[in-house]
């Protein structure tokens, strides 16, 4: 519906001065018509498989058929695997059958890595072998171009006659960390968790997991939808309102199959668990891409951006955006709203931090003058007095901790970032080994244990915070003063649901959290 102009009378009417209604489009409805809904328990039996069978199995290093085998096997996978080429022969030592129809007993799951052409002509063999579930690896289908489609759309009705259901083609894999089952076309293997991830582009879903496993965020189960030729994102999000190990879901989208099912679809997980969503092909150039890429469809980012809005999507701009709304949504609390307090080691930090709450429509609110009166027992008299909280770089372990509780206790906040105060061990290691170098009557039990006191107050602040917020259901973000390989965005703390959640730049933090709010405003409604 668009109602363009509208006039205001003096006395307050609104009057339409003109509308375009639009209430039905065939070729998108005809589109939506050609999918029939998967069961959710249909497509839950593709993560839990007990046999599969790589068909188009090679011996050929970096060929699909060789890596997804070595990737899935070396992985730990527990389950029986099969190897099929025509060829026959042996591949990795173990005996490689001429069809699918030669495997002894049941199989649950193909993988599939032959040609194109070779596709359909597999079907009629899945179908006699009792092989209701393809993984397809294989492109050269609707993303090429008219003939592609064509083929794709033979493909579709083969498949739904033999009673066969796939999921791509054109995708990387499909992964669940809870079987220890990692079968997609990168090395990546992410720890077991609640977030979900689907992406309609492979090598951007693989990358989220090789991000995610560097930063200790636990992954529920991943596929690379593809081309989604019969299983579509509509039908995913169904799935993941039933599964009770799904907490957090993440898509990448570059087109809908199903507006209306997206919607509605959405609306109703969103009530129960945050769906972080990052679009492709917003763009001109962004859309002749994914059409090329996935064949997708244009779809209006307006459009896109108010369903969005209404379903309770959180929708980010950034790949790392993802990643980062993964881990604080699986790991801290909601907030109520937005107020935050701010405790930083050093001044700067904090200014650039309140600037960034303010633009991203975050509130910093005045300390009450019971807390200003405290911090003036606890800090030197050329503190701030204000929120942010400047500790101005004070080494008393005792202080951050004494003052974060006070915050968390404030009941003039719903949650706190604090800035400087983990990290700061990288500095002092590199301090200590200059010493080392420049210095060798410095003791080294003293240099030892000056070092093993930071590694306890880290320790002890991470567990601190980690209580603190299940004890006030306030959320804590945490921006790391220095930043290794090492270093990880979430840590776990024993016996705690909740994490703690460290970004290595304020802005990031300060976005994680507006996007939570926001969140929590659409549950609020």
């Amino acid at each position: 519906i668009d109602i363009n102009p509208l006039k205001i009378t003096p006395q307050g009417r609104v009057l339409a001065v003109d509308a375009l209604v639009v209430t039905r489009s065939d070729q998108l409805d005809r589109q939506a018509a050609a999918f029939t809904p998967v069961a959710p328990e249909e497509l839950g039996l593709f993560f839990y498989p007990k046999t599969i069978a790589f068909v188009g199995a090679s011996s050929h290093f970096g060929k699909w058929g060789h890596m997804l085998y070595s990737l899935t096997r070396s992985g730990g996978y527990r389950g029986d695997t099969y190897l099929v080429n025509r060829r026959g022969g042996t591949i990795a030592g173990q005996h490689v059958y001429k069809s699918v129809r030669e495997i002894p007993g049941p199989v649950d799951l193909a993988v599939v890595t032959v040609p194109a052409a070779g596709v359909l002509p597999l079907i009629p063999e899945l179908a006699e072998k009792g092989i209701r579930r393809t993984v397809l690896i294989t492109s050269g289908f609707g993303e090429t171009g008219p003939e592609g489609k064509a083929l794709e759309k033979q493909l579709v009705q083969a498949a739904g006659d033999a009673g066969i259901l796939i999921i791509g083609p054109n995708t990387m894999g499909i992964c669940n960390p809870h079987i220890d089952l990692y079968c997609t076309g990168s090395m990546v293997r992410p720890r077991a968790g609640s977030t979900a991830v689907v992406a309609q582009s492979g090598n951007m879903g693989t990358q989220l997991l090789a991000f995610a496993e560097k930063q200790g965020i636990g992954i529920r189960a991943f596929c690379g939808s593809g081309n989604e030729a019969m299983i579509t994102i509509e039908d995913y999000i169904d799935a993941f309102e039933t599964d009770p190990l799904t907490r957090i879901v993440m898509l990448y989208v570059e087109s809908i199959k199903d507006g209306r099912r997206f919607f509605e679809g959405a609306r109703r997980v969103g009530r129960k668990k945050p769906i972080v969503l990052l679009k492709g092909g917003r763009s001109r150039a962004g859309f002749r891409a994914a059409a090329s890429h996935t064949g997708a469809l244009a779809t209006d980012s307006g459009v896109f951006d108010a369903v969005c809005r209404q379903a309770g999507i959180v929708q980010v701009d950034h790949p790392m955006d993802l990643l980062d709304l993964s881990a604080a949504f699986s790991s801290l609390p909601l907030p109520a709203s937005g107020r935050t307090a701010i405790m930083t080691l050093g001044g700067g930090w904090g200014v650039v931090t309140a600037d960034l709450c303010d633009r991203y429509g975050l509130t910093v609110p005045r300390l009450s003058e019971d807390l200003v009166r405290t911090f003036d027992r606890l800090l030197p008299d050329y503190w701030s007095r204000s929120n942010p909280v400047d500790i101005v770089g004070e080494q008393d372990p005792l202080i951050p901790l004494t003052v974060m509780e006070e915050l968390m206790k404030w009941d003039g906040c719903d949650a706190v970032i604090n800035l400087g105060i983990m990290g700061r061990g990288h500095l002092l290691n590199r301090l200590v080994e200059s010493v080392r170098q420049v210095d060798p009557t410095c003791p080294e039990d003293f240099l030892r244990q000056i070092t093993g006191m930071m590694t306890d107050f880290e320790r002890q602040y991470l567990e601190h915070i980690v209580s603190l917020m299940e004890r006030y259901r306030k959320p804590v973000f945490g921006v790391s003063l220095l930043s290794d390989e090492a270093d990880r965005t979430v840590y776990p703390a024993d016996g705690d649901n909740f994490k703690g959640v460290f970004y290595p730049t304020p802005e990031r933090a300060v976005k994680a959290l507006a996007k939570m709010v926001e969140y929590a405003r659409f549950l609020d409604r």
